[in-house]
């Protein structure tokens, strides 16, 4: 990110750890103080909600939400359902989709990029490359998605059962999953990466996550291992 195209930033508020990129045009100290402000109104929905209902936060299978809750708490719910998850596995991918489409509003922005996590959502006027951080695989930083502008608003969401802290019953390095949603994106990388149990498992599991309309594309790295496909150009 270091060019003319953009400016960047981090927000921070406990857990949740946002850095967020715009096209530098629209880029002010405004856009900075909006995005935490977001941060904080999110939060304070997720909080209240899981103080009402606590297994919404500790489930490890789905949950359905009421009625009448705000958005964001019913997309979780959604992915979590889509994803046989529990809702807090699409935390991070759809508080960056909130939050992304708030401040494009908020600052006219063409072009946004969040990141919470490993959890990307973006909208774009060019195209972007994002490349496939996986730990210390052979292939880490090797394979990249290259992004339209046409393919965006998108998800790409990362899962790894051996980096960050995240819960994780898998051993891939990497499972990245790109969607429309970001809730579902994030639920789904959460699902499959549990799901590769040994390196001989990446392509099964890459079929089984691509034959899912809701996935656009996926890459999956274990080790020397790795499967992908969809519709998003790859790069190696």
């Amino acid at each position: 990110m270091g060019n003319n195209r953009w400016m960047s930033f981090r927000s921070a508020w406990r857990e949740t750890d946002l850095w967020v990129a715009i096209d530098r045009p629209h880029y002010s100290k405004d856009a900075e103080r909006f995005t935490l402000d977001r941060i904080l109104y999110y939060r304070e929905i997720l909080e209240s909600h899981i103080a009402l209902h606590p297994g919404f936060r500790d489930s490890l299978v789905p949950v359905v939400a009421p009625g009448g809750v705000h958005p964001l708490v019913t997309a979780m719910s959604d992915a979590s359902l889509a994803a046989s998850t529990g809702p807090m596995s699409a935390v991070a991918g759809a508080m960056a989709e909130f939050i992304c489409r708030d401040l494009t509003g908020e600052s006219g922005a063409r072009e946004v990029i969040i990141e919470n996590g490993g959890d990307i959502f973006m909208m774009l006027s060019e195209p972007v490359t994002t490349s496939v951080y996986a730990g210390s695989s052979p292939l880490s930083d090797r394979i990249a998605l290259r992004i339209t502008p046409e393919e965006t608003p998108l998800a790409v969401c990362c899962s790894s059962g051996t980096v960050g802290h995240s819960l994780s019953f898998g051993i891939a390095d990497a499972c990245v999953i790109a969607c429309r949603s970001g809730a579902r994106a994030d639920a789904f990388a959460t699902f499959f990466c549990n799901e590769v149990k040994s390196d001989t498992m990446v392509h099964e599991v890459t079929e089984r996550a691509l034959s899912i309309p809701d996935i656009l594309s996926v890459v999956i790295i274990a080790g020397e291992k790795v499967g992908l496909g969809g519709t998003i150009e790859v790069k190696i």
